[in-house]
């Protein structure tokens, strides 16, 4: 397909493709994850991928060190380490492709340094301290997925100086103004035509850290400044990721994408005041389930 045709595809598409990335990214118990399409969304990622390469090198490429990494997938971060390192614990709940991983480790003479483990990463116990652990297990606001969970489990398992990656994760939130489709309340933006109308000022919500992160409800309050006069109607939510020192990962359309939330209530903002935005939510759970109120 020519581009000049693929383009006049999407823009005659924009509006149908408001939840195309939502629906790719929602957990399917077929495939005890995501659909099969999230696997190719996450691989062609070369900013994803690439931000974990950077964090890779920064730490001399993991070169002779104990790593547990959970979630591998098909392999797609685990490839960039795995030909230096002296042993990996590999972790993965899907046994839809175990098989392909298995043959990807055999192929390229890693199985003899690698223990695959097929399970709950929360529930796995390790027979040795490791140097790393490694988890691309995040969502926005690590609401949907276990990331928090999962490394509170398996930092235990870290040595003194042991490092996790990623390491820290700062959540955001701006008010603004969205159109929802009726039984919708929160999508991730996968074009720019679908942003909210931007209203308040951006504001460090929360800051996740995975060290030490071991609560796993967020009640949160801050205050924004507003712009713009307008009613606001959502929370347009961003998370900055950490991976190590200086490595940092701010969102694609395949992890973590900006992500319109919608407000229990409307409220009217005025230009110049401020108001304060109330939230709760769970890691892990869904953003179906998390609440966020304005107070003017």
């Amino acid at each position: 397909m020519k581009q000049e045709e693929l383009y006049h595809r999407i823009i005659d598409n924009f509006e149908e493709l408001r939840y195309a990335l939502l629906d790719a990214q929602t957990f399917d118990v077929k495939h005890y994850g995501f659909p099969e399409i999230y696997y190719k969304i996450m691989e062609t990622d070369q900013l994803r991928v690439g931000a974990f390469q950077r964090a890779f090198q920064h730490y001399n490429n993991l070169q002779d060190a104990i790593v547990c990494e959970a979630g591998v997938g098909r392999l797609a971060l685990t490839k960039h380490y795995l030909p230096f390192v002296k042993k990996a614990y590999l972790i993965e709940n899907n046994p839809n492709i175990i098989d392909f991983i298995k043959a990807e480790l055999d192929r390229n003479g890693w199985a003899n340094k690698v223990e695959l483990i097929v399970g709950d990463a929360m529930k796995v116990q390790l027979p040795e301290k490791v140097d790393f652990v490694i988890g691309e297990l995040m969502s926005i606001f690590c609401a949907n997925e276990f990331q928090v969970q999962i490394f509170k489990h398996l930092r235990k398992f870290l040595k003194p100086n042991g490092k996790l990656i990623p390491e820290k994760i700062h959540n955001l939130v701006q008010l603004g103004n969205a159109t929802f489709n009726q039984g919708h309340t929160h999508y991730p933006l996968l074009f720019t035509r679908h942003w909210p109308e931007l209203l308040s000022t951006q504001v460090v919500l929360n800051t996740t850290n995975l060290y030490t992160a071991s609560r796993y409800t967020v009640k949160k309050k801050v205050k924004t400044k507003h712009l713009l006069s307008g009613k606001a109607n959502c929370v347009y939510m961003n998370s900055f990721v950490q991976l190590a020192e200086g490595i940092n990962f701010t969102g694609t359309d395949s992890l973590m994408p900006p992500t319109v939330l919608k407000l229990h209530e409307t409220v009217h903002l005025e230009a110049g005041a401020s108001s304060t935005i109330r939230a709760k939510y769970s890691y892990g759970t869904s953003l179906e389930k998390a609440e966020f109120e304005v107070i003017v």
